[in-house]
């Protein structure tokens, strides 16, 4: 039996020209994360990451806080199939002047309630490229997208080699999806899922020969309590 956690990254620069890095608080939240790990006596067999900046810096951060071994961290695994989707592509297609973070906040400043128009754009955005019926419009369609974060799973699967506690840092898109996935939730509620999981939030899924079984869901309970203030969503 092999014990899978997906950890999300910790918050990333959201509204910043470079969403792909991760706030000071971000960089806290990794810190706090690993430190906890530490002491509940959690520790790697095995590291996989994403490709993306965000991804690194949390691993990094998470991993030297837990006080984990240099040859762990060196042979983390990097497989670019756990990277996030394309979520400014997504929007660009609803509307080209989402193009940008720019375009986008010159859109919500015309709105009462910011955000309550981001969620409603960000809702509509991801309706659209859920359809498939303009796939072929995405650098990468919702399909294909599925496609590749299965296949990532399937390599933590197959080349685990025997190691009992693995970690996968990545973004809330794949954590979501595979939820969905093993929780049978309709794919249509990708949005409502992926808007509940915190940065530095941690998913275990469980391996045997019976399968993938979703042991426990975005949990955060190194930052409730006194470090409630650590808890963000983006």
């Amino acid at each position: 039996m092999t014990c899978i956690y997906l950890i999300r990254h910790g918050q990333a620069s959201f509204g910043k020209d470079d969403y792909d890095c991760l706030s000071p608080l971000g960089e806290q939240q990794c810190t706090h994360l690993g430190a906890d790990l530490k002491r509940r006596g959690v520790r790697f067999d095995k590291v996989f990451r994403g490709s993306m900046l965000r991804h690194q810096q949390t691993a990094k951060g998470c991993l030297r806080a837990m006080g984990a071994d240099e040859s762990i961290i060196e042979n983390t695994i990097v497989d670019a199939n756990w990277n996030e989707y394309d979520h400014q592509d997504i929007l660009a297609q609803l509307n080209p002047a989402f193009a940008t973070p720019a375009g986008v906040k010159q859109h919500l400043m015309q709105h009462k309630n910011p955000n309550m128009a981001l969620q409603n754009v960000i809702e509509e955005a991801f309706s659209r490229w859920m359809s498939n019926d303009f796939a072929q419009q995405y650098t990468e369609s919702w399909m294909a997208y599925q496609n590749r974060i299965e296949l990532a799973i399937q390599n933590v699967i197959d080349h685990n080699e025997d190691a009992k506690h693995i970690a996968v840092f990545s973004s809330g898109g794949p954590i979501a999806v595979l939820s969905q996935t093993l929780l049978n939730i309709p794919a249509s509620n990708l949005m409502k899922v992926n808007w509940t999981l915190v940065n530095a939030g941690v998913t275990k899924i469980i391996h045997s020969k019976k399968g993938l079984v979703l042991s426990s869901l975005n949990d955060h309970s190194a930052f409730e309590g006194n470090h409630r203030h650590l808890i963000t969503y983006k």
